[in-house]
């Protein structure tokens, strides 16, 4: 079903709301392809919008589009944050709602609004599921029943310390280091006093958090979908986080 922008103010609210749903969706870790394919099925939902366009990177957002022969396009630059695969598939639905004529402009920027105030899943669920699932993987990368339990209380350390530096918005390549040190050091110390068959098992648990591996999967899925600039893009980020956690773990090594 087709919508109809009503005057001026109409196409300025859609306007200014579908370059905040273009940033949020990026922000929290949507393919660029996605982006503008969601953007531009809202603008077709509406019978007198035409030339309508977006142009998305992972630095910056660019929609437009024509009414009533006038051009309106706006811009704005995003800063990504911490994925949230639930807030994208929220949007989503949002988005869905918006082609099928379902809400209002007035709906949606207070639906964009809950969504992005929503709560993420709290420090007392996020820390047990990372641990709980350390000891499985431990053994899977080859260590054995005594390493699991090791692999448990680094990825407790590990939690913690991903947590904390959220908290304190360090910055990511950063954090990556870090924590990545952090774990090698923790587990090659625990080496030293404790009977560990496999150290490296669990130095990789420790660092299977930190794995860009949405970053990885959007770019390759940007350049399959002929995006290569951003793909190219989210290869750089994805390489230049991948060293600092290299980085990291050759500097605990060679320390300890």
């Amino acid at each position: 079903m087709l919508q109809t922008l009503q005057n001026d103010q109409d196409a300025k609210k859609l306007l200014n709301f579908s370059v905040k749903m273009a940033r949020s969706m990026l922000a929290y870790g949507a393919e660029v392809y996605r982006v503008e394919d969601t953007i531009n099925r809202i603008y077709k939902s509406f019978d007198n919008i035409k030339a309508a366009n977006s142009l998305v990177t992972y630095n910056f957002v660019i929609v437009s589009f024509i009414y009533d022969d006038t051009n309106y396009t706006t811009m704005r630059r995003v800063v990504l944050g911490e994925k949230n695969l639930e807030k994208i598939s929220l949007i989503n639905d949002l988005s869905r709602k918006m082609v099928m004529g379902g809400c209002s402009l007035e709906y949606a920027f207070k639906r964009l609004k809950e969504i992005k105030n929503k709560e993420r899943y709290s420090n007392w669920v996020a820390i047990p599921s990372l641990v709980m699932s350390a000891p499985f993987f431990a053994i899977m990368f080859g260590g054995t029943f005594r390493d699991s339990i090791y692999a448990f209380i680094v990825m407790a350390v590990q939690a913690t310390f991903l947590i904390i530096a959220n908290k304190y918005k360090i910055i990511y390549f950063l954090s990556n280091f870090l924590g990545a040190f952090i774990a090698t050091v923790l587990v090659m110390t625990l080496a030293k006093f404790f009977i560990i068959q496999n150290p490296v098992s669990i130095i990789i648990v420790s660092l299977m958090p930190l794995v860009p591996g949405v970053q990885i999967t959007n770019s390759v899925r940007d350049f399959m979908a002929g995006d290569y600039l951003s793909g190219i893009i989210g290869v750089q980020a994805a390489v230049f986080v991948s060293t600092a956690i290299a980085l990291g773990v050759v500097l605990g090594l060679k320390i300890v």
